[in-house]
């Protein structure tokens, strides 16, 4: 199955059941740096370069193709508990109109009363996730080191917008000031469940090219590719939200496109490296489908990183920090990272790693980052990672890699 049907069944299926549709850095995964604070644009190993900084496929001592297959990140926030909400809307507006079927007006009021309640709480109330799922097989070479490359990448946001006169009007059924309503008058309500996902899937080519200026050993890289890009705009009555309502693709618009990244990186001391990475060099603006006169964009950004990163023995250190925002929706507050990492290679066959990265911005949590290799043989290396913050911010990678 390809990579894009797996994330796309993740996203209309389990990732929309708990967050209709915080994030990395790069728009994939490795569990290797999502364990090191989603650092990598400096320190990515040989077989991950091309999903952070294609330069560092030319750094030396690379001498096996790597396979990497595959590689399976989520991570999702939910402060508000918004799904759960969402439901409680539902069952009290089900409460409202059982009421006002039976025609007593203390059991509308109080129902009335409920429902205000619950729809003032989730006001404002936004949750987001990431899903990815990456696939890279990488060819060493002394002078044109190459990699051909898959990955699937989807980004969700959900929230709920409240009208403030739909509270108004339900303050007055509930204090009796305002006559109980009808179906239709709850039919009129304008409060809206809203969700947005973009799916973007990448098929390319990395090449790079290792040289010195002067002492120095560098090396320059870039990935042409072709993008698909699929976006889901879900805008419903605020009760009748369903996440099964996706499956059936009137929310979805798709569009094919290419772009670029580039890198290049710089071995200012044997275990110093310093490198610059940019992803999507090209700017596009992708329109959802017009749904209930409700239009967004999903805008693919340039994103430029800088990175830091320092070996000595069995010790790795890493820093990243972003020089411009990350891709996202439009409507969405731009996000923009700063992180740390550290790995340190216990034994020949088990690697810990630990970091931790900020949103810049203030417009996600922070995060710390955790997670381990194992080494079982020179040609198999097993990946996992975790990452947690604040506020019901969780998430988790995986990954293979082989070596030939």
């Amino acid at each position: 199955m390809k990579p894009s049907l797996i994330i796309r069944s993740l996203i209309v299926s389990g990732l929309v059941a708990y967050v209709p549709v915080v994030a990395a850095s790069a728009t994939s995964f490795d569990a290797r740096n999502a364990a090191m604070g989603h650092t990598g644009s400096a320190s990515s190993r040989f077989g991950a370069a091309p999903l952070f900084n294609p330069a560092l496929l030319a750094k030396p001592d690379n001498n096996n193709i790597s396979l990497i297959a595959p590689s399976l990140g989520a991570q999702a926030s939910d402060p508000g508990h918004l799904v759960d909400r969402f439901d409680d809307v539902k069952t009290r507006w089900d409460k409202l109109e059982n009421a006002i079927a039976g025609t007593h007006p203390t059991d509308i009021a109080t129902a009335a009363g409920e429902l205000k309640n619950v729809v003032s709480d989730i006001a404002g109330n936004q949750a987001d996730a990431n899903v990815s799922l990456s696939m890279v097989l990488a060819v060493p070479s002394d002078s044109t080191p190459i990699s051909l490359f898959i990955s699937s990448w989807g980004k969700g946001t959900a929230q709920a917008l409240v009208s403030e006169s739909d509270l108004e009007y339900l303050e007055g059924v509930e204090s009796g000031r305002l006559p109980p309503p009808t179906k239709g008058d709850l039919d009129a309500l304008t409060s809206r469940a809203e969700g947005m996902v973009a799916l973007v899937t990448e098929y390319g080519v990395s090449i790079a090219h290792p040289f010195t200026l002067g002492n120095v050993q560098m090396g320059f890289g870039f990935s042409p590719k072709i993008q698909r890009i699929e976006t889901w705009n879900y805008n419903v009555a605020i009760n009748n939200y369903d996440s099964s309502d996706l499956r059936d693709g009137n929310w979805q618009r798709q569009a094919i496109s290419g772009n670029i990244d580039a890198g290049i990186y710089a071995d200012l001391m044997p275990n110093w490296t310093l490198a610059l990475s940019g992803q999507n060099l090209i700017e596009q603006r992708f329109k959802s489908r017009e749904v209930n006169g409700s239009q967004n964009a999903f805008v693919i950004r340039p994103q430029v990183t800088a990175g830091s990163a320092w070996v000595q023995g069995p010790v790795t250190l890493t820093a990243d920090i972003d020089l411009s925002p990350v891709s996202g929706f439009a409507t969405v507050d731009k996000r923009q990272y700063a992180a740390v990492g550290a790995e340190l290679a216990a034994t020949s066959w088990a690697q810990v790693r630990a970091g931790y990265r900020v949103d810049m911005r203030g417009n996600d949590h922070r995060a710390f980052t955790a997670g381990f290799g194992l080494t079982p043989s020179d040609r198999v290396q097993f990946d996992l990672a975790a990452m947690a913050g604040r506020m019901r911010n969780i998430g988790g990678v995986a990954q293979f890699s082989f070596a030939f």
